[in-house]
């Protein structure tokens, strides 16, 4: 048996130090302005690939997006359509060379993004190497955000992993299945999150549907390759990294 007390407030006391705020003025949460918040930060879209990640937070609103990859075609690619999609005032760059030697000052990024690349690194030792160099590139209490497929051996990956190949075209089957061979898995990513020095606090957890706009179901619908969206699922798994604060 529980006995619980109940606080009993005096006349005049401020026991949660309300009698302060002015409840007379409406304040806006802070998470109710988050796009206002990203609009102006410094984003570097690592690995970009053709830059899809980045041109879409350039149409949310992103100021400033600096387009990152090895390969001089995919950041050219990834200009000439940011480009399209551009409005007045906002700004890209892109950076090519290798993804654990970025020529770019240190703190220089208050977020860097990562969609489905580090699965084409060529060890862990390697991603090891990568995520460290995102760390030195991330500003103190900036984050890092990773979404890649997932390698793993459970019932709930590999009946997710069957159900996204039945909606691939037989074509592509060859060529996806070794890209979950190369994957990483959740514990080498959280193994490489828990020894770098430098992080605040990370997180790596199997990916979510989305709550898509009606726009955005749209899109999904009129997909031909209807298992794109499954890579919303228990195959992918998003690394969310916050540098340590100064």
């Amino acid at each position: 048996m529980t006995t619980e007390t109940l606080q009993v407030l005096q006349p005049g006391s401020d026991l949660f130090g309300l009698r302060g705020f002015n409840f007379s003025m409406r304040i806006s949460e802070e998470s109710e302005m988050f796009i206002d918040h990203i609009r102006n930060m410094r984003i570097l879209e690592a690995m970009c690939g053709p830059g899809r990640f980045g041109r879409e937070l350039l149409q949310l609103g992103v100021q400033r997006v600096i387009f990152h990859d090895g390969y001089e075609t995919m950041t050219a690619h990834a200009r000439n359509q940011a480009l399209t999609v551009m409005q007045v005032g906002q700004s890209i760059d892109t950076i090519t060379s290798s993804a654990d030697n970025i020529p770019h000052p240190d703190n220089g990024f208050d977020l860097i993004v990562c969609h489905n690349s580090t699965h084409q690194l060529s060890s862990i030792d390697k991603l090891s190497k990568v995520m460290k160099e995102f760390l030195r590139l991330t500003v103190p209490g900036g984050h890092i955000v990773i979404a890649d497929y997932q390698r793993a051996t459970t019932p709930e990956f590999l009946r997710a992993l069957e159900e996204r190949l039945q909606w691939t075209k037989p074509e592509i089957v060859p060529l996806l299945t070794p890209t979950f061979m190369a994957a990483f898995s959740k514990e080498e990513f959280g193994h490489i999150s828990q020894s770098l020095p430098g992080i605040q606090k990370w997180s790596v957890i199997d990916a979510e549907p989305p709550v898509l706009t009606p726009q955005m179901q749209k899109r999904v619908e009129a997909d031909p390759v209807k298992g794109h969206l499954l890579d919303y699922s228990s195959i992918s798994q998003r690394v969310i990294i916050q540098k340590q604060r100064i």
